[in-house]
């Protein structure tokens, strides 16, 4: 594959993650993450899967279509198990990237018979990782098309946009999670505002019945409160259907010797399912089903921290239905608010300011997720954190892992790369970063938390706060900001990604250089920005001598060593972060030089004191050196440097053209040529030489 078909790919792949990481947010990303796979391989179709490794099953979670079709729309949300799909195994269970044609002899025949179905040519099959999670889920490309066979490459920009799919897809479902909590924990904080110091706790876990109810729509829900004295339920409050919550306070108790498996479910703490037709059902659960005419119940268990608080039922009378996983963790959501609920009505109420931080940290979370700049994201969360705890932003502090050393984050400096010393972490620090936990440390007269910002098994930074008051982290606090902490990590992932494909975009390769689109693109802006302020520019169009002769003698391969070397001398003899050095093609090389005078800087004056103060932005400093002498540098340090490879008596030399502004034509392509020019001028003159235009 070419390099010019490979950065194409690569932008492409580019362009795909940077709209799959912008729907993330929003309702529609799976659509989004299967449209943009199949626009970036031109694929007829593409389809995503979920996988669900304990049950063993694919569930389609999205299609986009060339011709999207009735059927492809009712194809969402089937659920298929992985041994009626043997054609899946490979991708989920060895994690390998499958192409396959319908002619292909070694097809398994089931699969032959779907695709024939379904008049498909080929398939592309690429598995989805998620951290430490394996593989949770797939893409399949398809096409319909007779001479489409998709290809290594294929495989790999498609591997190249799994990641950020996988990564979407995950915070996809995550966030539509938390959209639904969100909406219901919004209802739960109106009716904590709206409860005045005379309400009871029966009067509270009545919301939230009606709350879970309405959320999960089934036919009633029942709260009840765990008395250890008594080793007993007792019914809390209810809601009906059509009809209003009601606060029991205390009119009915259950001792659970009666109700065995409600102390089960209470004493393991996981959410469980019943339903009348389950043949293994508990003789108590059924005949309470059957006497209160039930056809499946979802029991939360209200624990916090192994408390055991007590119980929240859910029941559905109209039709046996099977609580999805979201519904679940819906249900253990509001289930988590309805054990605080109790729990801090045995303790204390907690203040209307407790509710506004919790709310304002799951926004912040939300943002998190949704961005790709580090600068904005964590500067905001340094903004956001010391807003919600009421302390001075110098009291929260960032750190961000460089290799295994931790450096302070400051805003503006992460983007632009600048080297900041590491910093040697103390005890509490060490602790979150080993643990991979908060640490907590109790002073005298202030309360000091470190939160590790986790990715994999790793700490990818650390957030640091200090506050005077000691109940500042309660249970709540420390909880949100772990979650706070894990999806800063997440956001680092996913700018780190990002940057890593933008960066492929551009750059050459083999030598590490800019490519010759990326070249193309900052000539024209260096060129607008010297003929903006009246600076001089210059270019230099380098060239190894006898290339061709060099690679028939010693072999391509050393070739290859001796253009990584070039780009070194290039990359290293150039003023970084302001000139521009940049693979041309084949041998050749360009370098651009702004604010570069053919023999040295030139002083502008007050005429550019003046553009500077009128116009935007500021130009790059002038060089004290002459494109010139930069050229003659250059061309010296290649002839006298060893080559891997080869006999040390063994050098090569480039030939240099040099053409500038004002005095060459002011357009790219004029400058270009121009420098050509003289390169050519220079091979003329017996090579290894710099020559420039217009002398």
């Amino acid at each position: 594959m070419s390099t010019s078909t490979r950065s194409e790919r690569l932008r492409l792949a580019v362009a795909a993650g940077a709209e799959i990481s912008r729907a993330l947010a929003g309702d529609d990303a799976p659509q989004v993450i299967a449209r943009c796979v199949a626009e970036a391989l031109d694929a007829w179709r593409c389809d995503l899967w979920e996988y669900d490794a304990e049950a063993r099953t694919l569930t389609a979670t999205a299609r986009w279509s060339m011709e999207m079709t009735e059927a492809d729309r009712a194809w969402v949300g089937s659920v298929a198990a992985l041994a009626e799909r043997p054609g899946y195994a490979p991708i989920i269970e060895d994690g390998r990237c499958v192409a396959s044609a319908v002619d292909d002899p070694d097809l398994h025949p089931s699969d032959r018979a779907a695709m024939l179905a379904s008049g498909e040519v080929a398939s592309l099959m690429v598995p989805l990782h998620y951290q430490d999670r394996g593989v949770v889920g797939c893409l399949r490309l398809v096409d319909k098309r007779e001479d489409r066979r998709f290809t290594a490459e294929d495989c790999e920009l498609v591997t190249l946009l799994a990641r950020p799919a996988a990564v979407a897809a995950r915070n996809a479902r995550l966030f539509r999670l938390q959209e639904q909590q969100n909406r219901h924990l919004a209802s739960l904080l109106d009716t904590a505002r709206a409860i005045t110091s005379s309400v009871t706790l029966e009067d509270s876990l009545a919301r939230i019945c009606r709350t879970a109810a309405e959320a999960l729509q089934t036919g009633q829900c029942v709260a009840y409160e765990y008395d250890a004295e008594l080793d007993a339920v007792v019914c809390r409050a209810s809601y009906a259907a059509g009809g209003r919550s009601r606060a029991v306070a205390g009119a009915d108790v259950y001792a659970l010797d009666d109700y065995p498996t409600d102390r089960v479910i209470l004493e393991r703490g996981d959410v469980a399912q019943e339903r009348i037709s389950d043949v293994d059902l508990p003789d108590d659960s059924r005949a309470w089903m059957e006497q209160w005419g039930e056809k499946a119940c979802l029991h939360v268990p209200l624990v916090v921290e192994g408390e055991r608080l007590g119980l929240l039922v859910l029941a559905e009378s109209e039709r046996e239905r099977v609580f999805s996983p979201a519904e679940v963790e819906l249900a253990r959501a509001i289930g988590e608010q309805a054990a605080v609920a109790i729990r801090h009505a045995r303790l204390y109420r907690r203040g209307e300011r407790q509710n506004e931080r919790f709310a304002a940290l799951l926004e912040t979370s939300r943002v998190l997720v949704s961005s790709l700049d580090v600068d904005a994201v964590l500067g905001g969360v340094r903004r956001e954190v010391a807003g919600l705890f009421s302390v001075p932003g110098d009291d929260v502090t960032l750190l961000l892992r460089r290799g295994e050393a931790f450096v302070p984050f400051e805003p503006g400096l992460h983007a632009a790369g600048a080297d900041r010393p590491a910093v040697e972490l103390d005890e509490l620090e060490r602790r979150a970063v080993e643990d991979l936990v908060p640490a907590l440390a109790d002073g005298h007269d202030s309360v000091r938390i470190v939160v590790p910002f986790v990715a994999g098994a790793t700490a990818e930074g650390l957030l640091g706060l200090r506050a005077s008051h000691g109940d500042t982290f309660g249970d709540d606090e420390l909880e949100l900001l772990q979650v706070l902490g894990s999806q800063a990590a997440a956001a680092l992932a996913n700018a780190a990604l990002y940057r890593k494909l933008e960066r492929q975009a551009i750059t050459d390769g083999l030598t590490g250089l800019y490519n010759h689109r990326y070249f193309y693109e900052r000539l024209n802006q260096e060129i607008a920005r010297a003929q903006r302020y009246g600076l001089p520019l210059s270019l230099l169009m380098i060239d190894i001598d006898d290339f061709k002769h060099f690679n028939d003698r010693f072999g391509h391969p050393v070739g290859d060593l001796v253009l990584v070397e070039v780009g070194h001398i290039l990359a290293t003899d150039i003023r970084a972060g302001i000139d521009v050095a940049a693979r041309y093609g084949g041998e050749e090389f360009a370098v651009v030089l702004p604010n570069t005078a053919r023999d040295g800087a030139q002083a502008v004056g007050t005429r550019l004191a003046r553009q500077l103060s009128e116009l935007p932005g500021e130009p790059p400093p002038a060089n004290d050196e002459g494109a010139l002498d930069v050229g003659e540098r250059i061309r010296a340090t290649v002839a006298d440097s060893a080559l891997p490879g080869v006999d040390p008596d063994t050098h090569i030399t480039v030939s240099i053209g040099v053409a500038c502004l004002p005095g060459a034509a002011g357009g790219p392509g004029e400058l270009v040529r121009s420098a050509d020019k003289a390169l050519y001028l220079a091979k003329r003159l017996g090579k290894n030489r710099v020559e420039v235009f217009g002398d």
